[in-house]
């Protein structure tokens, strides 16, 4: 439960920990799966699954589990737009990706992950790199160039609140050890970028940097990456330099 607190209205927070369950990793649940990884009654997980999907929440697949609907869509849209970001700064984004010729990532600190809002690719390698839709996707703040960028603008002392006590080992060089992963966040704050190498994905090297609001406040990291042969050291501190000049002309035009 968010801030360790107990929830009030205890049937509501157990109907959406079961929504909660839907995530890029695992999207589609029996009902049976659902009841089992709530530890709840299965006629209880049966009876909330029933109300989302009368609401649009959740839909019921050919196979006969369930997935979530396309209502939610409309929830994230709105929070796209309320937060404001892309008439700001998705042009911004877009230029990033075509001066550093590799994807680039836009995404918010969201409790001890990023949340990626938006993807750009260069304009002339449309067609040469798949794309990926990343609305909504997360992971955790310390494995990712992008999370570490963000991670290490924050607070020395919050550092650890955000650090999961096992961290996910998503490669062999993923740093798992606490103690590392404050070290290497040290190292980020010192020279004002982060690198991930290959700590996230196999063969693919990332650089990420902070991006603040006009009132010094930090709201969130953009990053690019792309494969080992492409990212040379060289690479990755010309595309450290585009990044923070990218994220000064975000902090001119984002004011919350």
């Amino acid at each position: 439960m968010a801030n360790g607190q107990v929830p009030k209205v205890k049937s509501l927070a157990k109907a959406l920990r079961l929504l909660e369950c839907f995530t890029i990793q695992e999207p589609e649940w029996g009902v049976t799966e659902l009841a089992e990884k709530l530890d709840m009654a299965k006629s209880n997980a049966h009876s909330i699954i029933s109300t989302f999907e009368q609401m649009g929440y959740i839909i019921q697949l050919p196979n006969k589990k369930y997935t979530l609907g396309l209502k939610l869509l409309e929830f994230a849209f709105i929070i796209n737009q309320n937060l404001g970001y892309p008439k700001a700064i998705y042009d911004l984004v877009l230029k990033a990706a075509n001066l550093t010729d590799q994807i680039v990532y836009f995404g918010v600190p969201y409790g001890d992950k990023v949340l990626y809002l938006y993807v750009a690719h260069p304009v002339d390698r449309m067609h040469e790199i798949p794309y990926r839709e990343i609305l909504g996707e997360n992971v955790p703040l310390c494995s990712a160039g992008i999370g570490k960028a963000i991670l290490a603008a924050m607070p020395e002392e919050e550092w650890m609140d955000r650090i999961p006590e096992h961290p996910i080992k998503y490669t062999p060089n993923t740093l798992t050890d606490r103690e590392d992963i404050i070290d290497e966040l040290r190292n980020i704050k010192r020279r004002g970028f982060a690198i991930d190498n290959m700590e996230h994905h196999t063969n693919i090297r990332c650089v990420g940097v902070p991006v603040y609001n006009g009132t010094g406040q930090l709201v969130a990291g953009i990053s690019t990456s792309g494969p080992c042969d492409v990212m040379t050291d060289e690479k990755l501190m010309e595309c450290a330099g585009i990044l923070k000049n990218i994220a000064l002309q975000m902090k001119e035009r984002i004011y919350h």
